[in-house]
């Protein structure tokens, strides 16, 4: 099926331009099954203060205070799942998670994170794009204002920052 569907859009990027290949992947997208989403929860046992770090494409993030402060629990559920690759792993410094789209496919793809993490808890999140919602905050925060603007153009031969 990812072979048709990958045949299509480049037959559409060939004969329609990128307009009639983005057609092609909403149609594709509509008409799949629900068994193409999946559900999975991890919980990682952990000693506060932690760091939990979120990477990811088209992802929502929600993060509460959790009723365990010695647990760490994730729940994603994966919108389109063949069109990611999931990965999360844990050290001594904390619990790192990474939502990867796949080449062409991906685009379908969304992943949606439900995290619940103890009191003394730093929270990183690289999202390309995505959504943060913090349930539970109780005290500051801070947010540079560049996190706002839209990402600057890099300069050619530079890497983008």
């Amino acid at each position: 099926m990812i072979k048709a569907l990958r045949w299509l859009a480049g037959m559409a990027v060939r004969w329609g331009g990128a307009s009639a290949a983005a057609r092609v992947l909403h149609a594709a997208a509509t008409t799949l099954p629900e068994r193409a989403n999946r559900t999975e929860t991890q919980i990682f046992t952990v000693t506060p203060p932690i760091t939990v770090y979120v990477r990811g494409s088209q992802c929502r993030v929600t993060v509460s205070r959790g009723a365990d402060p010695r647990k760490v629990v994730v729940r994603v559920n994966l919108v389109r799942a063949f069109g990611l690759e999931l990965a999360a792993e844990q050290d001594e410094a904390g619990v790192y998670i990474v939502a990867r789209q796949k080449p062409v496919v991906g685009r379908l793809s969304r992943a949606e994170f439900s995290i619940a993490v103890p009191a003394e808890t730093h929270l990183v999140f690289r999202l390309t794009p995505g959504d943060v919602v913090l349930n539970d905050l109780d005290g500051m925060l801070e947010l540079p204002a560049s996190i706002l603007a839209p990402a600057a153009e890099a300069a050619p031969g530079e890497p983008p920052s």
